[in-house]
């Protein structure tokens, strides 16, 4: 029994032993490196390959990149054709990724291949003719990529973009030499679209090529030009730009960051997808797997996508079926956009809106009052001079029959209570229209701050409808990519068009109410209805912070907090209502008009009034020089009526119901105020837990989202599932960003009802506004 025991014990240790040496014999693979030329912008980043084989293959095999086995072929099909013989005879290397465009075309031409090849790089299959046989390449130890796109269907959608009479497709000099078919791959596209092309060879000089084009070029076909350095590609777009030349690129989007138009490949995913597609075939030839029997199609999204920056600057608009189904880039117009920040924003409107303007109009009216009503009460004088001619019977001794004579009159009131009373009520009126001009300016930093935050909530929805529209697309591309493996059928990719063809509608929306929301800013700020503004919601952040602290959060945590900090914006706002200030001089004035009504009965008005005249000429009948030249009279009168048919008791009674109803008006207004605080806090108490409750309600969402999006690609759940899900992240989200600025427009609203808006325009707003509520808490708690 012992025996069979140390035997088995034996046994089961040498197993151990097998194992771990199994486990430490990792292969080892040498996989070396062809590249076209010195490249000087990669299309697939060698580093990216290396990155996703490393992650894939990690404790199944050991692949190395050795340095000295990536080569070039310096740009010439002998160097390419030397290359890969090079490390075809080499031993040690065990795999070849041709990673350029040339040396992936080449390495099909090689009639034996003895080791595994992979072909990334290909622009047309057909084009290129490369080998292929049911959906693989069927050439022993070969293997490419192909999108299945043409470079006829790129030439199809840059028409349809932009309907180009004459195209120009500047080509690397080498591929005209080495794909010579490549001069006749157009002919059954230019037939269909009726456009003349040309093909431009260019070396390494982007100068020198676009001095060659022809002046009725109104198109550009970009192919790969790796010898372009960035700089000098960067040059190359610039140029084109300056000619306004419409460009299409082939190798994709990072083209369009250096300034190209459009292309309809090379998302970022797309080169991962890429990279990660190399890594399988890697992984499947080293398990045992022929790459003549690897399936080439990697079927790529075809979204267009436009630099509207560049489309800007050549003067092209896009048609509005392109800026629908494109993504563009550089939409937003920043370099001649005025930005503004919400404190900013509220004083150009204090300084520039319109409707201020008139109000602060009305105040100098009522100056203008004030000093009219005055003129009544000072010196009045008058200058005058007449020529007078009467008939020879009444000519004689003390009156000439020619006459001319100038004349000086004064006069001042001692005592008018009509004109002091109306200059007293003038001046109280000129206080009221100040109080009401504050008013004014309140209403204005109220509705232009609206207005911003307005306009920060439409950009945010716009941003998640566009969001939303983004994942709408993705999970159409998944659709149709779940229906060519048979895992649906076409009803799922039906229903996502027009999932798609409904969230572009309501982008649509979005953007339309973003537009209205930046005229209405704009028409408070009185700028140009034309010039584009930016705003920002720096500082917005900041502010929730502060309220969220704890030093804040001791007001509102309870009822009781809670109402007291009611009263305590209830007696700001009754202190500072520039309403109840206006109401309280409209009052004063009408009891100095009661008044003045009152003693109309008995106080008389005192006048005194002077007179001086002089004779300057006398003549005919009468010429008396005996008469006097000078006269001048001076009198004092008061005036009493007496009896005014009733009009005087009339106005008292005016006067008196006048005054009862601005008293009554005072009360209602007082009322309106405490009613406006009191519901603009209670409307805030709502909408300030609601960010909170909403973003963990978006966060949720969103993580649902991805959940599902996971198993629906895995065909665990229905099209009806994932729209669902869908459906609950953008309400989900929509809600959020309302949220935070439907909290601040209630916030601005409580500013407004307490007449105060120094949180927002003073430094120390939030502090002195602190401690005053300390305070006011600590009284009411004595």
């Amino acid at each position: 029994m012992m025996s069979k025991l140390v035997k088995k014990i034996n046994y089961l240790f040498i197993l151990f032993i097998l194992s771990l040496s199994s486990v430490q014999a990792v292969d080892t693979i040498r996989v070396g490196i062809v590249l076209d030329g010195p490249i000087k912008r990669e299309i697939l980043p060698i580093n990216q390959i290396i990155k996703e084989v490393k992650e894939l293959t990690a404790g199944e095999f050991n692949i190395e990149f050795p340095q000295d086995k990536v080569l070039h072929g310096n740009w010439r099909v002998d160097g390419i054709n030397k290359s890969l013989h090079e490390l075809l005879n080499d031993p040690s290397v065990d795999m070849i990724i041709a990673n350029g465009l040339l040396s992936s075309h080449q390495a099909a031409q090689i009639e034996t291949l003895n080791k595994p090849v992979i072909a990334p790089i290909v622009a047309d299959r057909i084009l290129q003719e490369l080998p292929y046989k049911d959906e693989a390449s069927g050439k022993h130890n070969y293997v490419y990529v192909s999108e299945g796109r043409t470079i006829a269907d790129d030439l199809r959608q840059f028409y349809e973009l932009n309907q180009y009479k004459h195209l120009a497709i500047v080509v690397d000099k080498l591929f005209l030499e080495a794909l010579p078919q490549l001069r006749g791959a157009t002919y059954s596209v230019q037939e269909e679209l009726g456009f003349e092309l040309s093909l431009l060879p260019v070396i390494d000089d982007p100068e020198s090529t676009l001095q060659t084009l022809p002046p009725t070029i109104d198109a550009i076909y970009v192919p790969p030009l790796l010898r372009f350095s960035e700089e000098d590609f960067k040059r190359f777009a610039s140029n084109l730009v300056e000619r306004k030349i419409p460009s299409f690129s082939l190798l994709g989007r990072v083209e369009l960051e250096m300034g190209l138009l459009a292309t309809s490949s090379g998302r970022e995913v797309d080169t991962i997808r890429y990279a990660r597609r190399i890594a399988l075939y890697m992984q499947s030839i080293l398990l045992g797997s022929n790459a003549s029997t690897l399936k080439i199609e990697l079927e790529q999204p075809q979204k267009l996508a436009i630099n509207m920056r560049t489309a800007r600057a050549i003067g092209f608009s896009p048609k509005w079926q392109s800026l629908e189904s494109a993504d563009l880039l550089y939409e937003e117009v920043t370099n001649n956009k005025v930005s503004v920040s919400l404190v900013e924003a509220i004083q150009k409107a204090i300084s520039s809106n319109l409707s201020l303007q008139i109000d602060k109009l009305d105040l100098a009216l009522s100056k203008d009052d004030v000093k009219n009503a005055r003129s009544p009460l000072l010196p009045q004088f008058s200058i005058g001079a007449g020529i007078s001619q009467i008939d020879r019977d009444r000519a004689g001794l003390s009156q000439a029959q020619r006459s001319s004579d100038s004349e000086l009159t004064a006069s001042q009131v001692i005592y008018s209570e009509t004109n002091k009373s109306g200059y007293e009520i003038a001046k109280l009126l000129q206080q009221a229209e100040s109080a009401a001009l504050r008013s004014s300016i309140l209403n204005v930093i109220s509705t232009s701050s609206t207005a911003y935050l307005q306009l920060l909530l439409a950009n945010a929805t716009e941003k998640v409808r566009r969001s939303n529209l983004a994942v709408t697309e993705t999970n159409l591309e998944l659709a149709e990519t779940r229906l060519k493996i048979g895992y649906t059928d076409r009803s799922e990719v039906l229903r996502w068009q027009s999932q798609l063809a409904t969230d572009r509608r309501n982008l649509y929306s979005a953007q339309s109410l973003r537009d209205q929301s930046e005229t209405e800013l704009k028409r408070q700020l009185n700028m140009t209805l034309s010039e584009a503004i930016a705003v920002t919601d720096n500082g917005i952040a900041d502010l929730l912070v502060i309220l969220d602290s704890e030093r804040f959060q001791r007001f509102f945590d309870n009822p009781l907090s809670f109402d007291v900090f009611t009263e305590f914006e209830v007696e700001r706002a009754l202190n500072n209502s520039p309403e109840l200030e206006q109401t309280d001089f409209i009052i004063s004035s009408n009891q100095r008009q009661l008044l003045a009504t009152e003693r109309a009965y008995y106080v008389p008005d005192i006048n005194l009034n002077t007179q001086y005249g002089r004779n300057i000429e006398r003549g005919g009948l009468g010429d008396n020089s005996n008469l006097s030249d000078d006269q001048w009279t001076i009198g004092l009168q008061a005036t009493l009526p007496l009896f005014a048919g009733g009009a005087r008791k009339a106005a008292v009674s005016r006067a008196n119901n006048t005054l009862i109803q601005s008293r009554y008006q005072r009360a209602n207004t007082k009322e309106q105020i405490e009613a406006r605080v009191r519901s603009a806090i209670q409307q805030a108490s709502g909408s300030y837990p609601a960010i909170r409750l909403s973003r963990d309600a978006a966060d949720a969402a969103k993580e649902n989202l991805f959940l599902v999006i996971d198993a629906y690609s895995k065909g665990a759940v229905s099209i009806t599932d994932l729209i669902d899900a869908q459906d609950a992240s953008l309400a989900a989200n929509l809600s959020a960003v309302e949220a935070q600025y439907t909290f601040m427009i209630d916030w601005i609203e409580i500013q407004r009802s307490v007449a105060n808006f120094d949180l927002l325009l003073t430094e120390d707003g939030f502090e002195y506004w602190y401690q005053e509520l300390d305070q006011y808490y600590k009284a009411r708690n004595r």
